[in-house]
């Protein structure tokens, strides 16, 4: 069985790299021998982690090429989108494939510049190329919007309907998409992330004071995600992440405090200066750890998170894997996919809005934890029904 997998990003974001592990390990786990190829515009940067898995990397039909302007990217796609109804033939990617897989994610939204954004649209059309070729086209769990425009609206519903089947990973993008006419071929399945398994990072790789309270933590500068937001924005959200770490040490003066910069694909996006920010403000009770500087492995993100004694995370991924490593964790949601994922698994009393949460709530939320614990039995139980689920998915096909 050929499977071609589409819509993958950097593996240098560590969290979308994850979703990705985590679907090689699924699909293997019911088709031994499955020959396996994702397809993305950084297919080649991507190599190397790919072939550790013995997986191809191999270049997006439409490359979103980063040295384009935004109208060369658009004419780019256009003359591929002509080349595709008159050639189909010639595009042996998906010619190969017996199935093709829009990996999980959540890519599927409105530009905040406008109608009909580039990301939006190269997205929708290696979905819709599936349909084009007549192969069985899968979407793993997604979450979609928002969808502001009336256009993106139109051309959103016109290639989902087409699909053999969408997986929703929360309730929100589900309401969405039956508002959009989205019903027949709609599933609705967790975040594919909470079943990636952890492999054992060496001690002499990372090491934490065992004498310590372990404190995990990711940030984000967040304004991608929020219209109108300003630097001071990003500053207050800092203070107020430090201000509710500064009242856990005066609660428990042996806590240390690890910020993790999970995403460093490049500048405009990168987690490291704000990372560093807030180990500016903690000083000596906190430290970065450079990600960077060990293999890019996210099953070791599993085991790392899992070795904290409570998880922050901005991240959505970040979280997953926390709770996948059984951490408690709170999550400071920067899109409502994070509040709708954290619902879906029953932990829905422990993430805030990254843009106007209090400050004494996530103080106290941490509190909370320490002295009452965290249902950790329930989120154990729930993600072995999520990879139940999936695997009955990948059985269908």
């Amino acid at each position: 069985m050929n499977f071609l997998l589409i819509n993958a990003y950097s593996t240098k974001n560590r969290g979308d790299a994850g979703i990705v592990v985590a679907m090689i390990y699924l699909i293997r786990e019911v088709y031994p021998d499955a020959k396996i190829k994702v397809m993305s515009s950084y297919w080649e940067e991507n190599k190397e982690f790919y072939n550790r898995y013995k997986v191809e990397s191999v270049p997006a039909i439409w490359t979103l090429n980063p040295n384009y302007s935004t109208i060369g990217r658009y004419l780019s796609g256009i003359k591929k989108f002509f080349k595709s109804l008159l050639f189909p033939n010639k595009i042996e990617e998906y010619k190969n494939a017996d199935v093709v897989i829009s990996v999980g994610g959540g890519y599927l939204y409105s530009s905040r510049k406008g109608p009909l954004g580039v990301g939006l649209i190269n997205a929708l059309f290696h979905i819709w190329l599936g349909k084009r070729m007549k192969k069985k086209t899968l979407a793993f769990p997604q979450s979609v919007g928002p969808i502001n425009y009336f256009f993106d609206k139109i051309v959103t519903r016109l290639v989902l309907k087409e699909v053999d089947s969408f997986i929703s990973r929360e309730s929100i993008t589900t309401e969405l998409l039956k508002k959009m006419n989205i019903k027949s071929n709609l599933k609705q399945i967790p975040d594919i992330g909470f079943t990636l398994p952890k492999k054992v990072l060496k001690s002499r790789d990372v090491s934490f004071d065992k004498g310590s309270v372990k404190v995990g933590l990711t940030l984000l500068d967040w304004r991608f995600a929020k219209k109108n937001s300003t630097s001071e924005d990003i500053d207050l959200y800092l203070s107020k992440v430090a201000y509710a770490c500064e009242k856990i040490y005066s609660q428990i003066p042996n806590v240390h405090f690890y910020i993790f910069p999970q995403v460093t694909v490049g500048e405009g996006d990168s987690d490291m200066t704000v990372s560093k920010r807030l180990e500016d403000i903690l000083g000596s009770k906190s430290t970065v750890i450079n990600l960077d500087l060990i293999e890019n492995c996210p099953e070791y993100l599993v085991d790392i998170y899992g070795r904290m004694d409570m998880f922050i995370g901005s991240r959505m991924h970040s979280t997953i894997f926390a709770l996948a490593g059984g951490t408690p964790t709170i999550a400071l949601a920067y899109q409502y996919k994070t509040m709708g994922t954290f619902k879906e698994i029953g932990l829905d009393n422990y993430v805030l809005n990254v843009e106007d949460f209090d400050q004494e709530d996530l103080s106290v939320m941490m509190s909370k934890i320490i002295t009452n614990g965290y249902p950790l039995d329930d989120v154990e139980k729930n993600i072995l029904h999520i990879k139940r689920n999936l695997i009955n998915e990948i059985n269908s096909i």
